[in-house]
């Protein structure tokens, strides 16, 4: 039964075998069922034949998936290769790196070095941070240079990235393996390089301690003449790192300074005397030997109110914008109208002392247009009196009021607008009146409606209300803004353009859905209450 013939196909599926059979299968000439089939004295060689032809089947068996194997890894050869020509047509590969750059200097703004390990002693406290991911990705210019080819040629051709710095370091010195603190310093110093000549924003924090100088900012001081913006909390003397203020130009490019300390040492502020472009300061409290080029800056921040501080102030000539915290040991002037500073456009007082009516005696600021004000705790009476005062004698044309955590009544609140005819902008968060209510009464808000015979603030356009509590006239409040949706100057009343309104201890009610109709066709209107 050997069988031979040029090209051999299989059976069942007609490809051409590798190998000629020796025995023919076909079931057409198989017969066992007849004892006459076969010759008894040829099985034995039929047997033999069989056996090899099943070895040469294994074999092509094996052949086959060997073939199959090599396609297959062929089919993923061409697959990753699709998929690697489909990621050249990304969303992200098809911005312009300008449009890259813009982005990655958003996403850089702040590029955390946390010293590690953190000391566990309790005096030593916690960092301000939490990591809960690796520390690269509290580095984003580092993580963004670690992505593709193209991220990194771009981000090592904008210094910008690298030149915005935060630092976390204890006052407390503990046992570290050298290669750990070397590899932060490495990486510090690796920012510092790539961030070439471009001007430096720092923020530094230290723990309370004093134990040295913290290494990392030795390294900082090698950078001072790129200082642009230092911020510093900590209670570290910065005189002990070398900053002494008799060498001058040594901030030449200094514009924005703030120290904050629960103990800070206040001569330091001295150590920036010779900041030739030193426009923004904050500080926890102003001493008389503290020298600082006052007659140039405009933007003051003080944490402790004093006397000091006022006499300070009289040296700013041109201040435009002064935030004040008062304390119980803030101490203020006494006679009215003591500080007039005719540049002043901004104002905010954090008053956790009750001295705003103080506040308002002492100062005069013709050119105000913002005022900000902030209580601690609902103790004293909204100052009726010095607040008409410090309006009249300042002359000024407020255009933005915030108040926040202050205790007045209705009629007063009501009183105090009608000073302000140029108002725009007003918010309140968490008014209270004497009576532990709410001044936002129905007659503050009918007062407000563009029917009221004198309208409330005519030139209004941003509302933000902050309400606690639950008895609130929602009826009043939708209409009275439905009636300020009015884009005809002519009627007197500027078009309300925005409204927030937010209540902390109540449900938004259906009587405001009308005013979703105000906001599809132009007016902001954010309404939030609890679930």
């Amino acid at each position: 039964m050997a069988h031979q013939l040029s090209v051999t196909l299989c059976s069942k599926c007609r490809s051409p075998l590798e190998f000629k059979p020796r025995i023919n299968v076909n079931s057409a000439n198989l017969d066992v069922s007849s004892d006459s089939a076969l010759d008894p004295d040829k099985i034995p060689e039929i047997i033999l034949l069989s056996n090899k032809d099943l070895d040469d089947y294994d074999a092509e068996i094996n052949r086959l998936r060997s073939q199959i194997s090599y396609v297959e890894k062929q089919k993923q050869l061409v697959h990753d290769y699709k998929t690697q020509l489909q990621s050249l047509l990304s969303f992200f590969r098809q911005f312009p790196n300008e449009i890259l750059c813009a982005i990655f200097e958003l996403a850089c703004t702040n590029n955390l070095f946390q010293e590690y390990p953190w000391p566990s002693n309790q005096q030593s406290g916690k960092p301000s941070t939490t990591l809960s991911s690796p520390a690269i990705t509290y580095l984003p210019a580092l993580s963004i240079s670690a992505v593709c080819t193209r991220w990194r040629s771009l981000a090592l051709t904008l210094p910008r990235l690298w030149s915005q710095l935060r630092l976390e370091i204890s006052g407390y010195s503990v046992p570290v393996r050298a290669d750990i603190h070397d590899r932060f310093m490495s990486i510090l110093k690796l920012y510092l390089d790539r961030s070439a000549d471009i001007p430096l924003s720092i923020d530094l924090e230290t723990t309370d301690g004093d134990e040295g100088n913290p290494s990392a900012l030795d390294q900082l001081l090698e950078h001072a003449y790129r200082w642009q913006t230092f911020n510093y909390f900590g209670d570290f003397n910065l005189r002990l790192s070398g900053l002494q203020p008799e060498v001058p130009s040594k901030f030449p490019i200094l514009e924005n300074l703030t120290l904050k300390g629960y103990d800070f040492p206040f001569t330091d502020l001295s150590c920036f005397e010779h900041a030739p472009k030193l426009r923004t300061v904050g500080a926890e409290l102003l001493q008389t030997d503290s020298k600082l080029p006052w007659a140039q800056i405009t933007c003051l921040e003080v944490g402790e109110s004093n006397e000091i501080m006022i006499n300070t102030l009289q040296q700013c000539h041109d201040l435009t914008a002064l935030k004040l915290r008062s304390s119980l040991r803030s101490k203020w002037g006494p006679n009215p109208g003591d500080i007039s500073l005719a540049r002043v456009e901004s104002f905010t007082l954090f008053d956790y002392a009750n001295l705003l009516e103080n506040a308002f005696y002492t100062f005069t600021f013709p050119s105000l247009t913002e005022l900000i004000i902030q209580q601690d705790a609902y103790k004293d009476l909204w100052p009726v009196e010095s607040f008409n005062t410090f309006i009249s004698r300042s002359s000024c044309a407020l255009t933005t009021l915030s108040l926040s955590r202050v205790t007045i009544s209705d009629l007063n609140l009501i009183s105090a607008l009608r000073l302000l005819p140029f108002l725009t902008t007003f918010s309140l968060d968490g008014l209270m009146d004497p009576n532990y209510g709410s001044p936002i009464t129905s007659h503050f808000i009918s007062s407000m409606h563009s029917s009221s015979p004198q309208p409330l603030l005519p030139k209004l356009r941003s509302l933000s209300i902050k309400f606690l509590g639950t008895l609130f006239d929602d009826a009043g409040l939708a209409g009275m803004v439905s009636s300020r949706w009015i884009p005809d100057r002519s009627l007197g009343i500027n078009c309300l353009r925005s409204l927030v309104l937010c209540f902390s201890d109540r449900k938004v009610e259906e009587v405001y859905k009308p005013l979703w109709d105000l906001d599809r066709m132009g007016m902001r209107v954010v309404i939030t209450g609890i679930d």
